[in-house]
């Protein structure tokens, strides 16, 4: 099998970084809000926003720390860290969807939410497969 030559390595990995390293579904529930509305002001919006930076975080450690952890205990850790990743997108789009709710917008449905956490975890599943394919093929 050919090896990917390091130009296309480089280019993969910076399509990788660059898809992970978006903003939180938190985060992005915050930024589409109007902060001129009453809502926003109110107690129950600002308990919602609170702790909304966290999943910024723990996106931006799940794009490092997860292929380390595959590359340093190999397979093991795939099952692990699949169910680690779905927990923590549930997190995330479920705090997304109470903050739209308390700063006065419309919460999307139940349906709405697992079809994004299913799109999110197959888009992890895709991107975790390239970034193994080339730890995979780089020269040891």
């Amino acid at each position: 099998m050919k090896q990917i030559g390091w130009f296309w390595r480089i280019v993969l990995l910076g399509v990788l970084t660059t898809l992970l390293g978006c903003a939180s579904h938190s985060m992005q529930a915050i930024a589409k809000l109007d902060d001129k509305s009453p809502d926003f002001a109110t107690g129950a919006c600002q308990n919602a926003r609170h702790n909304a930076w966290m999943y910024d975080e723990v996106k931006t450690h799940k794009l490092w720390a997860a292929p380390a952890l595959i590359i340093l205990t190999g397979p093991v850790a795939v099952a692990p860290l699949f169910f680690a990743n779905i927990g923590i997108n549930t997190a995330d789009h479920l705090k997304a969807a109470d903050i739209t709710t308390q700063c006065g917008g419309t919460a999307p449905s139940s349906e709405d939410i697992a079809g994004r956490i299913a799109l999110d975890t197959a888009l992890g599943l895709a991107i975790g497969a390239g970034g193994s394919a080339v730890a995979a093929s780089a020269p040891r």
